[in-house]
């Protein structure tokens, strides 16, 4: 599964179509007392930090998104209903965040107004003649770049592609039964997994509409109603409790830790585009090796992934510590399983190797450093921010998802599914997002573009693949290592 920028990603030709939800009537818009998430929040406060400096416009705002092929007949009526369904499911979608005076802390206050289920709509702008693959990627890039926003609704729009050419995955008799869909959401609304949940759920309700086939999709709660109990949860910490303790100990020197092998430039002056690839990590089977060999230690996947990533870390760098912040899901409650919203928290992960250390010990004290932090997701870091006075973001990001079980995954190769980023600007950040699926592990990394940066981000994830294929028992193989974008 690739998880790429939009720019990283071509676009057939074809006709556009930009998708846009509306309000029925403006008086429908009421203000909900409930408040905003913590990460909602500090997401919002950062983005009116930057247009106070200037600075919005440098790389445009946070979205996330995804682009994939739906292989049936095209029909806007139809693709309408299935989209204003969609709006209506996730209260999420309904929701907005103003700016109204100044809080208790001076900073901005910040109002949320929503409206009720059967007050939105989409309407359709059709473009025109048919474009270019290249005039389609710009149409869609300038259709996100304008509309997205934090304090501009609506947070998630779609844009179709009609009358394209086959894909490689499909016959030339196919040619007028499908279409692309690609939309874009703020990051406010949706996370990484919300994503994946929308691939399915936008291709069952269109399928509903043309075909009167049942979407078969569960009942879901809100995300605003778990911003309720995420403020709560938030609202009771204090500089004495144990999980404030422990970030206080991770943040020793105030700041988050680095990627273990020299990423940042000489040049420190203003921001820096970064770059991004993916790649193939283990085949299906090489998995499921690994998967089964943890399964014999008594420990998770994740414990295999940060502990090839401590060894990693060890004998390229010679740290002998690894130092990470892992996001974790907070879906903690059934009814947030198939809701779209921003449902993750951070940990923080501290595993010690020695220089002995095989793959089976590596495991081990993963296991024990990911059971140390365990439920700490549940604890909003903005708010542990804010008690201990820090104001350093993440540098060192690593994300492990488990997306065989998601709905309709094995269908996302048929349907070319590819998930989406906006652009980043960062001189020191380097998240990677390591995904289970069908076809195996796979890795999506972003981080500084200069040259010292993309050889050491790339050695590392070269020697990364080593140490997990040895894991397995797996051959390691000249060349193995596919790289989908780069």
């Amino acid at each position: 599964m690739e998880f790429t920028e939009l720019a990283d990603h071509p676009l057939p030709r074809g006709v556009v179509t930009e998708w846009i939800p509306t309000v029925t009537a403006t008086d429908r818009w009421y203000r909900d007392d409930r408040p905003l998430a913590y990460t909602h929040e500090e997401h919002c406060r950062h983005s009116l930090a930057k247009a106070a400096t200037g600075s919005s416009d440098e790389i445009g705002a946070a979205w996330i998104g995804a682009v994939f092929e739906i292989h049936d007949r095209y029909d806007p009526e139809a693709l309408r209903r299935a989209l204003r369904a969609w709006t209506s499911r996730h209260e999420t979608f309904r929701s907005t965040v103003t700016t109204d005076g100044v809080d208790a802390d001076g900073g901005a206050r910040l109002v949320r107004s929503t409206v009720p289920e059967d007050a939105v709509d989409v309407v359709p702008r059709v473009l025109g003649r048919r474009r270019t693959g290249s005039d389609v990627h710009a149409d869609v890039s300038d259709f996100f770049a304008r509309t997205l926003s934090p304090f501009r609704w609506p947070h998630c729009v779609v844009a179709t592609v009609e009358d394209i050419a086959p894909s490689s995955s499909t016959s030339e008799d196919d040619e007028t039964d499908r279409f692309l869909l690609v939309f874009g959401a703020d990051h406010s609304v949706m996370d990484a997994y919300s994503m994946l949940l929308a691939v399915s759920e936008l291709r069952r309700l269109y399928e509903f509409e043309i075909h009167a086939r049942d979407p078969r999709l569960a009942a879901i709660g809100s995300h605003l109603d778990f911003s309720v109990v995420d403020r709560e949860t938030g609202d009771c910490l204090t500089p004495d409790h144990k999980v404030v303790r422990t970030w206080s100990s991770f943040l020793s020197d105030g700041s988050f830790p680095p990627f273990p092998l020299p990423v940042g430039a000489d040049d420190e002056h203003g921001p820096e585009r970064q770059s991004s690839l993916s790649r193939y990590l283990l085949s299906a089977a090489d998995t499921d090796a690994l998967a089964a060999h943890t399964r014999v230690r008594g420990a998770s996947m994740t414990a295999a992934v940060v502990g090839a990533l401590a060894l990693t870390s060890r004998d390229l760098a010679g740290e002998r510590r690894l130092r990470v912040t892992m996001p974790m899901h907070t879906r903690f409650e059934p009814q947030y399983a198939e809701s779209v919203g921003w449902y993750v928290g951070v940990v923080p992960v501290d595993v010690h190797v020695d220089p002995a250390s095989d793959v089976d010990d590596a495991v081990r004290r993963a296991a024990a450093g990911l059971d140390a932090v365990k439920g700490y997701a549940r604890q909003p870091y903005s708010r542990v921010a804010r008690l201990l006075n820090v104001d350093s973001v993440p540098q060192f990001v690593v994300s492990y998802l488990d997306l065989r079980h998601t709905p309709d995954a094995e269908s996302w190769p048929l349907w070319n599914t590819r998930t989406l980023r906006s652009a980043t600007a960062s001189r020191d950040e380097v998240y990677f997002w390591i995904l289970r699926t069908p076809l195996g592990l796979s890795i999506a990394a972003r981080f500084p573009g200069h040259e010292e940066a993309v050889r050491n981000v790339h050695a590392y994830l070269a020697r990364f693949q080593e140490v997990l294929r040895e894991s397995a028992g797996a051959v390691v193989e000249s060349g193995a290592g596919r790289t989908v974008h780069a």
